[in-house]
């Protein structure tokens, strides 16, 4: 399969199986990861890996819904606001973090898991439950795990069109 028809055929998922996450498959995810580009290459990520059962458990009270603890596999990323590149409005921690996301989502649906990433979870209880320093910030959680295919809904909202959302030259 090319590189466009797997992006094409990723999908965020609510809905997993309670398989393990092989070792190697979560290693070839990290490594995705680790060599996405970052603003001036300062990498101001670390990723906290959460596959353990009370781990997941706490990490499910920062952010409850039901299929996310179904998850067998977290990572939380973690900015580091000391190691980002600044600029007048601020740093790119999250910007950086979101590529390294983004292809760490890919490998894991090349490899034939599923994943959801979350931001909208409780980013100070995080914090508290695995010790994050007040310099680095948990942007983000990526589930990944098996699909239960059986259980997954239909896409709802259809992708926009090139013509909805190209202009060239001018807006």
């Amino acid at each position: 399969m090319d590189l466009l028809e797997l992006m094409r055929q990723r999908r965020s998922v609510r809905a997993f199986l309670p398989n393990v996450v092989e070792e190697e498959k979560l290693q070839q995810i990290l490594e995705a990861g680790r060599i996405a580009p970052s603003a001036c290459n300062l990498q101001p990520w670390t990723f906290l890996v959460i596959n353990e059962e009370d781990a997941r458990q706490k990490l499910s009270s920062c952010y409850e819904r039901s299929w996310f603890g179904e998850a067998m596999l977290h990572i939380v990323v973690i900015g580091d606001h000391r190691e980002a590149w600044s600029r007048s409005s601020g740093d790119s921690v999250d910007i950086d973090t979101s590529i390294a996301v983004t292809q760490m989502m890919l490998m894991a649906h090349s490899l034939g898991l599923a994943s959801t990433w979350v931001c909208a979870f409780d980013q100070e209880k995080c914090r508290e439950l695995f010790d994050i320093p007040t310099h680095r910030e948990a942007v983000s959680i990526l589930a990944i795990g098996y699909a239960d295919e059986a259980r997954l809904k239909p896409n709802r909202t259809p992708r926009k069109t090139l013509n909805e959302i190209v202009k060239y030259n001018k807006l």
